[in-house]
């Protein structure tokens, strides 16, 4: 629990080093015209992130029987991504990259309708068979309570 609450106050420390040595090294114009652009490159997926989500979605119902896990968290992943761009620094901006690489993760096979994979059982298994008694109990209907 330490080393993450010494993490997260290490981070912003980081952050503005690196900031800094790229202002050395590319000058300030150009590491603030960076830092303005990625901004603006997090709040344009922030605001297109549900036509992302719903191509996406239409893409991995086209594929068929084997859906990836990662493909089906993209959404997930392109939003944090965005907000990973709008905080200005370098280590944000290498963190929402390697989000929206296009990493291939364990396959879910999909069998009628339903998502099979490694936490869930199979249809036909007998896992989705119901056993119980029932008694049908058919109420006398008055004849002038009938529709005519």
């Amino acid at each position: 629990m330490r080393g993450l609450l010494f993490l997260l106050l290490l981070y912003p420390f980081a952050e503005i080093a690196t900031l800094v040595m790229l202002a050395d090294k590319i000058g300030a114009g150009w590491t603030l015209l960076f830092v303005i652009a990625s901004a603006l490159l997090g709040l344009t997926m922030l605001r297109n992130q549900k036509i992302g989500a719903l191509l996406t979605l239409g893409a991995v119902f086209r594929q068929g029987e084997q859906v990836s896990l990662y493909s089906l968290l993209w959404p997930l992943r392109y939003v944090l991504a965005g907000v990973f761009f709008l905080i200005p620094g370098l280590i944000s901006d290498v963190l929402a990259v390697l989000l929206l690489l296009p990493l291939k993760g364990p396959s879910i096979t999909m069998r009628n309708g339903a998502a099979t994979g490694p936490g869930s059982t199979p249809p036909g298994t007998g896992s989705d068979i119901i056993e119980g008694e029932y008694t049908r109990v058919d109420e006398s209907v008055k004849r002038d309570r009938h529709l005519p």
